[in-house]
């Protein structure tokens, strides 16, 4: 048989599939890059700007390599579900030093990429200049106070998807979040002082200081609903909305006539707890379809709930 014959035939079988799956916009095996939220400034689109650029396709084609060598049943969908969430908490972690990990299964994502100790840390300087720190996954109920607060930034840095079922229930910890939203109103300066990357890209402090402004600004509103996006709904202004529905949750109003002799009792009024259990059954609805997509395309280098147990040790945990 001629060369160009075999030519025009491997062409046909195997290149020609392929650009016709590219052309159909089939999902090629990245994630996405992240999108700031509604509120985000000049300063915090920056950061999220910095982070897709330093987010290199390497990463992703080195590591998945590690990946499906240790683990082959993982599909091509779950992969790209597990970095889809590992980068938003690396860009919430880049915000919040000491953040937790709340994911058994992104936490094993993470432990791959802590295991390729170049490609991560140069994925670090460039993004914010200093190393984001390993913090082992634990169970929310260890972890109170601390999972309020990741529930507070992912929810208001992110809108919610299919994805997000990674990270198990949301806005579990009623008291613990009633205690961050005052502290938020009464004393942002001590959040950014105890948990800002003041060494960190200016970039990182400036956009945790927005976010504590901006959340303080809808508890004075308190009329946050949820906005529709492109990529699903975003949550964030509705967390804010009920500020005191700790102290407030039962309210009592005067009823006319409520006694035999016709002197006014009380009714209890339970709408403000209502409201704020709609909102969380809303928010773990997770929006199944939305988001759901992986990139037509490789990045540029430029541009269930869980109840696992801790992490195991490894070289790159921290603590």
């Amino acid at each position: 048989m001629e060369p160009y014959l075999i030519f025009v035939g491997v062409f046909l079988v195997f290149v020609c599939p392929n650009l016709f799956l590219i052309m159909k916009g089939q999902p090629y095996s990245y994630s996405k890059k992240l999108t700031a939220p509604p509120w985000a400034d000049k300063e915090t689109k920056q950061l999220f700007r910095q982070f897709n650029r330093a987010w290199s396709r390497k990463i992703e084609k080195t590591v998945n390599v590690r990946v499906k060598n240790r683990n082959r049943t993982l599909t091509d969908a779950e992969l790209r579900e597990q970095w889809y969430e590992l980068k938003k908490f690396l860009l919430l972690a880049g915000i919040s030093k000491r953040l937790p990990m709340f994911s058994k299964k992104v936490d094993d994502i993470w432990h791959f990429f802590l295991e390729e100790e170049q490609l991560y840390n140069q994925f670090c300087l460039d993004f914010i200049g200093e190393q984001i720190e390993h913090q082992p996954h634990e169970k929310p109920t260890l972890l109170p106070n601390e999972r309020a607060w990741f529930d507070v930034l992912y929810l208001s840095f992110f809108n919610v998807t299919s994805r997000s079922h990674l990270w198990g229930k949301f806005g579990q910890k009623k008291k613990e979040h009633a205690k961050w939203i005052e502290r938020i109103v009464n004393d942002p300066k001590d959040i950014i002082e105890s948990f800002g990357r003041h060494s960190s890209d200016a970039a990182s402090t400036h956009t945790l200081a927005t976010f504590l402004n901006f959340a303080r600004q809808q508890v004075m509103k308190s009329n946050g609903k949820r906005v529709k996006r492109k990529d699903g709904y975003w949550y964030g202004a509705s967390l804010f909305a009920f500020y005191e529905y700790e102290t407030i949750q039962v309210k009592k109003k005067k009823v006319t006539g409520a006694f035999a002799d016709g002197s006014p009792g009380f009714a209890t009024d339970f709408d403000y707890k209502e409201e704020w259990n709609e909102i969380v059954t809303n928010v773990n609805s997770f929006e199944v379809g939305t988001d759901a997509g992986a990139m037509p395309s490789a990045p540029s280098d430029g541009g269930s709930s869980d109840s696992g147990s801790s992490c195991s040790s490894c070289s790159g945990c921290s603590s």
